[in-house]
């Protein structure tokens, strides 16, 4: 078996079901999402299975040379640069692998049921499989300009699926946002590799990693690569992007922003841990980032009404505590988090797909209640992801968080300010998700009557991929990573602070989840939630009225003074001179030929007295 199989099952499943949808089209009919969805599905299954293989060939290599590789062909050779189409599968890649085509699988699968009634299914499934592929060229490149093609791809990706509804203006906007904000952060990252080629004179990234360099380059390196990893993993100050990016089907949501994409900064932070961890102040700017991202975010979830919204800004608070763990240089605790977040946001965000679903796209969350008895399957694993989340043992998220919140304070890059923002995020986080969870399932309906007399559970399509995924966010604690990826932390030797912190952590936990239900068990009428944080605290208005509203008043001031001032000028400056010299020229134009003839005689008169005064002296 080759590790190129891995990712050509999604490439053949994009192209299968694109030329399908193209075909179907072109005839007038409709390619049915049974067909569509379970050639998708099937080609991220075998995918997985590929995933799974190596996995255990590399669990059966020599800890110290754990490494698979294959070269399809030479891609770019240009001068002293010569770059092949290599896949490397490592300790780090194939926990990113295993995820991608895992947790993939079930979101594929539970699509089926959920684009039932799409108008063109073939075509959103061919987009979820060439997402899929482009994110297995990230994690699987072998170079830096390899890592940049996928990178870009799940770009092009994510906006083709968050604008899949093009219709809708809302949405198309939102694909759009998505799509430039992450192309912001994609220019560092251009910029970071011209500085590793100029100084490390390689892109490998192996070699990158045993590379010579100065505390300077690291420092200009690491954050170049840092700001790159604000834009697709969504910190501040390019993470406003992934809340509106709920716009786009459920099903995306789930895969993109929960399991896949947006943890491509965590991977790309540790992959190049070596370089980024010489530099304190990359580290402490990381550190710093992270925290106020999970903390901010966290605290903006609980005043939104939207299902969605709130899981939106969920995601963008878990990823804090992920880009936070790589902060204090907890890498293994960081990419533990990638794969235990990803079991219980894909969970949460699928749990919310089947509540909208079921409620005919109803996503206020004031307008829910009581579907506990109605939605049995749903409820019951949204729990279960809420637990995850929350971080009560011995579900998943307990353990992962736990330990980036815990290296927060004792690893030699962590310090009070850092733990101390990660424990006050921890608590915001088991309040707004009992929030959600007390407001949808819980308490009394407040779902219009007619609305109600529908209420169904999703097909089994849908609630399959639920009961699988609730499994792992109870169980996916006990695994650990699958593989040791490295990392700077070690073990404490100080067990007693660990197990208090760890104790401290679930105690904040009940009593967050105490006050939320307290709160929001007896609410009959919608809240009236704090307008500055359900607004995101102004943070997009700020950046529209700033920087897009300044940058629309900068290129509308060059246009006034090129346009007005210059081009205007010039035209107008041309016309006047020929004005002028036609002027000057019709006051010999008198229409008599013997005229002519006299000009012509005094013309060569006078330019042959020149030349016998002159030009004999020139010569």
């Amino acid at each position: 078996m080759t590790l190129s199989l891995m990712i050509l099952f999604p490439l053949l499943g994009f192209l299968i079901n694109g030329i399908s949808h193209l075909i179907a089209a072109r005839n007038g009919k409709r390619v049915s999402s049974e067909v569509s969805g379970w050639i998708a599905t099937l080609a991220m299954i075998a995918s997985f299975v590929v995933a799974v293989y190596f996995y255990f060939g590399l669990k059966a290599m020599p800890e110290d040379s754990r490494m698979i590789e294959q070269t399809l062909f030479q891609w770019l050779k240009l001068g002293g640069l010569s770059i092949p189409f290599m896949l490397r599968l490592d300790s780090l890649s194939v926990v990113f692998a295993l995820v991608i085509t895992g947790v993939g699988s079930l979101i594929h699968l539970y699509s089926i049921g959920y684009m039932n009634h799409d108008e063109t299914p073939a075509k959103f499934f061919s987009y979820l499989n060439f997402f899929c592929f482009m994110m297995l060229n990230l994690v699987l490149g072998a170079t830096l300009p390899h890592v940049f093609l996928g990178w870009e791809g799940v770009g092009l990706a994510s906006y083709l699926l968050i604008g899949y509804w093009y219709a809708d203006p809302e949405k198309v906007s939102a694909g759009q946002k998505a799509f430039i904000m992450n192309r912001i952060g994609d220019l560092a990252f251009l910029i970071a590799m011209f500085v590793a080629f100029k100084h490390f004179g390689t892109l490998d990234l192996v070699d990158l990693q045993k590379a010579n360099f100065s505390p300077e380059i690291a420092t200009v390196f690491g954050l170049l690569i840092f700001f790159a990893c604000t834009g697709k993993s969504a910190q501040i100050p390019l993470f406003t992007w992934l809340p509106d990016a709920m716009a786009g089907p459920t099903p995306v949501s789930a895969l993109i922003h929960a399991a896949t994409m947006v943890t491509s900064g965590v991977y790309l932070l540790s992959r190049l841990q070596h370089i980024i961890s010489a530099s304190n102040t990359v580290m402490m700017i990381i550190a710093i980032v992270g925290a106020a991202t999970a903390f901010i975010s966290a605290l903006i979830a609980c005043a939104q009404s939207d299902i969605k919204k709130v899981l939106a800004y969920s995601t963008v608070s878990q990823l804090g505590f992920m880009i936070l763990g790589c902060g204090v240089g907890a890498f293994d605790a960081a990419v533990f988090h990638v794969m235990t977040h990803a079991f219980f946001k894909a969970l949460l965000f699928l749990g919310a797909g089947s509540v909208i679903h079921a409620l005919h796209e109803e996503q206020n969350i004031f307008k829910m209640g009581g579907l506990r008895a109605k939605l049995p399957i749903t409820s019951l694993t949204f729990i279960v992801a809420w637990a995850a989340i929350s971080g009560f043992p011995p579900f998943s998220g307990f353990f992962s968080k736990d330990e980036i919140i815990f290296q927060s304070l004792v690893s030699d890059h962590g310090n009070g300010m850092l733990f101390a923002t990660a424990v006050a995020a921890a608590f915001l986080t088991a309040f707004y998700m009992t929030r959600l969870v007390v407001l949808v399932f819980f308490g009394q309906s407040r779902v219009e009557a007619a609305v109600e007399k529908k209420i169904h559970e999703s097909p089994k399509t849908m609630t399959i991929p639920l009961m699988v995924l609730a499994v792992l966010a109870f169980v996916g604690g006990w695994f650990g990573a699958p593989v040791h990826v490295g990392g700077l932390e070690g073990a404490s030797d100080n067990h007693s602070l660990e197990i208090g912190v760890m104790v401290g952590s679930v105690v904040l936990a009940l009593l967050a989840a105490w006050i939320a239900y307290r709160k929001y068990a007896p609410l009959k009428t919608e809240e009236k939630a704090n307008r500055f944080l359900s607004s995101g605290m102004g943070i997009d208005s700020f950046y529209d009225r700033v920087i897009a509203g300044g940058t629309r008043g900068l290129a509308q001031g060059i246009y006034r003074f090129f346009e007005e001032f210059v081009v205007q000028r010039i035209l107008r400056w041309t016309s006047a001179a020929v004005d002028l010299s036609g002027n000057m020229l019709k006051v010999v134009q008198i229409g008599s030929a013997q005229a002519y003839l006299m000009m012509i005689l005094i013309a060569v008169c006078i330019f042959a007295i020149w030349f016998l005064k002159w030009g004999t002296s020139l010569g």
